[in-house]
């Protein structure tokens, strides 16, 4: 009797326990996993679980050497812990170029999701690379060049030629941490163009090459040139001034011609003399009218 009522104790417990873990494992897992990897950054993707309530998901991620002798150890990345979000930045993650395993459980109050692991696990060989940005300047004659910045895991190799002679194309080394650097002394009046390839060093690729970028380089007038061009606009100009100067004579004379003065005038103190002469005809004047005046008026009248 007391081992039948043993057993039976048994049997419920392991039906309480079995119908724990189906409760647990009601919430669906996520689906279509993915990794989603440019330039070397890597983001883990996965659809969202439409349930009722507020869903989190947690990531883990074993590397190979975990995977091989250690495959209970599994990884927690700080920033994947029970988040609303849908993706993951997982680069940090992935330090080795071997294979990686992620997984991903939804979370809702004490209810937890089967694990949903990414098939196949991810290497960073498969990253797509993106040709950079490149932006291509003069500055004071000199040729620079501005790369989109990747981060020290990449090298630029910069192409760059004068228009029009692409077989004369020279190529620079740029390293990731500098992404604005000189080529060459640039010529006044010519184009110049570049193009620029990424390569990532721990996995040894390369992207395609970027699209062309090409600049003109202004010609500018040094200190001869600009003080020939001055000499030159003043000569220009004397000209100019002569024909105006000419003209004003000819528009004065015209409207006030020039006459001698009478050597009479020439005279020292001839104004005086001038003046001592009109006062005295003015006197004698009124002399000769008084006198013809009162002799008329004595004469009998016919």
């Amino acid at each position: 009797m007391a081992m039948f009522q043993g057993f039976v104790l048994q049997v419920i417990l392991i039906v309480l326990i079995s119908g724990s873990s189906t409760d647990q494992h009601l919430l669906p897992a996520p689906e279509n996993i993915s990794m989603v990897s440019i330039n070397l950054k890597h983001f883990l993707h996965w659809d969202p679980v439409m349930v009722d309530g507020n869903v989190t998901y947690s990531v883990q991620s074993q590397g190979e050497f975990e995977s091989v002798y250690m495959p209970n150890n599994w990884y927690e990345p700080e920033n994947c812990q029970e988040i609303s979000a849908h993706q993951c930045n997982v680069t940090d993650e992935v330090s080795a170029t071997v294979l990686y395993k992620f997984r991903v459980q939804s979370v809702l109050g004490n209810q937890l999701s089967a694990w949903k692991e990414l098939e196949p696990p991810f290497n960073r060989k498969t990253t797509l690379l993106i040709p950079p940005k490149i932006d291509l300047q003069v500055s004071e004659l000199n040729l620079v060049v501005h790369i989109e910045d990747y981060g020290m895991n990449f090298q630029f190799y910069v192409f760059y030629w004068q228009k029009g002679n692409k077989n004369e194309t020279q190529c620079k080394r740029i390293n990731g941490y500098n992404t604005f650097a000189f080529l060459e002394k640039a010529e006044e009046g010519n184009e110049y163009c570049a193009e620029v390839i990424a390569h990532a060093s721990p996995i040894s690729k390369n992207s395609s090459s970027s699209d062309v970028v090409c600049v003109q380089v202004e010609e500018r007038l040094n200190l001869f040139t600009g003080i020939l061009c001055l000499f030159g606009v003043l000569l220009a100009l004397v000209p100019l001034a002569l024909a105006v100067w000419k003209s004003a004579i000819i528009v004065r004379y015209f409207c006030s011609p020039d006459e001698d003065i009478p050597d009479v005038l020439k005279e020292p103190d001839m104004d005086r003399r001038m003046l001592k002469n009109y006062y005295s005809l003015k006197d004698k004047s009124k002399e000769i009218n008084s006198v013809g005046l009162h002799e008329d008026r004595l004469l009998p009248r016919k």
